[in-house]
C-alpha cells in the first residue's frame, strides 16, 4: 500500500509506519543501553539519569577485527572505551594479563589527562566498542558544573582509596 497525501500532511501506510515504529525502538533501546554502559564506569559515579544521558549522547560505536590492538602503552591516549561485544585483553606489565568483557572499559585516565597510555589492549575476539572522545567529554563538562564537581569528588575518592592501599 503506498503513502496517502492528504492536505499539508503524508499519511504512512501500515508497512512504512511499522518500519518508523521499528526504527525509534531500537534507537530508543540503543540510547538506554550506552546510559547503562556509562553508567558502570566509577568516574562517572554519582551522576545523575540526565547527566549520564549527556555523556551518552556523545559516545560513539566502533568495531574492530579478532587481533586489533586497540590502544598501546606509552602512546598518547585521547579517549575511554567501554565494551559493548567481545572480549580484550589488557598488558600492563610484562607476564601480566587481564581480560575484559562487555560491559568493563578502559582509557578512563587517558580520557582526563591525556597522557601516554599505561596498557597495551587487544582485542581477543572482534569487538564493538563505545568510544567517548576527550574533546566531547571536555566539551560536556564545560556545559555543566556540576558534572565536572561530581567527577573530581570520584577522582579524589579513588585517589585516597589508592593512597590508603598501598599504605597497608
Amino acid at each position: 500500500m503506498d503513502d496517502l497525501q492528504q492536505g499539508d500532511h503524508q499519511v504512512l501506510s501500515r508497512e512504512r509506519f511499522d518500519e518508523w515504529r521499528d526504527k525509534n525502538r531500537s534507537r530508543a533501546i540503543r540510547a538506554r543501553f550506552k546510559i547503562a554502559l556509562v553508567e558502570k564506569v566509577p568516574l562517572f559515579a554519582g551522576l545523575s539519569k540526565r547527566e549520564l544521558i549527556q555523556i551518552a549522547q556523545v559516545v560513539k560505536e566502533a568495531e574492530f577485527p579478532a587481533g586489533s590492538r586497540l590502544v598501546t602503552a606509552g602512546e598518547p591516549g585521547g579517549e575511554m572505551f567501554m565494551i559493548i561485544e567481545g572480549e580484550a585483553i589488557v598488558r600492563a606489565m610484562p607476564g601480566r594479563t587481564t581480560g575484559l568483557k562487555p560491559g568493563e572499559f578502559f582509557g578512563e585516565m587517558s580520557l582526563i589527562d591525556g597522557a601516554p597510555r599505561s596498557a597495551t589492549v587487544e582485542a581477543r575476539t572482534p569487538v564493538r566498542l563505545l568510544v567517548l572522545g576527550q574533546r566531547d567529554f571536555w566539551r560536556v563538562l564545560d556545559g555543566t558544573k556540576t558534572i565536572v564537581r561530581k567527577v573530581m569528588h570520584t577522582l579524589c575518592q579513588r585517589l585516597r582509596e589508592a593512597e590508603k592501599s598501598a599504605r597497608t
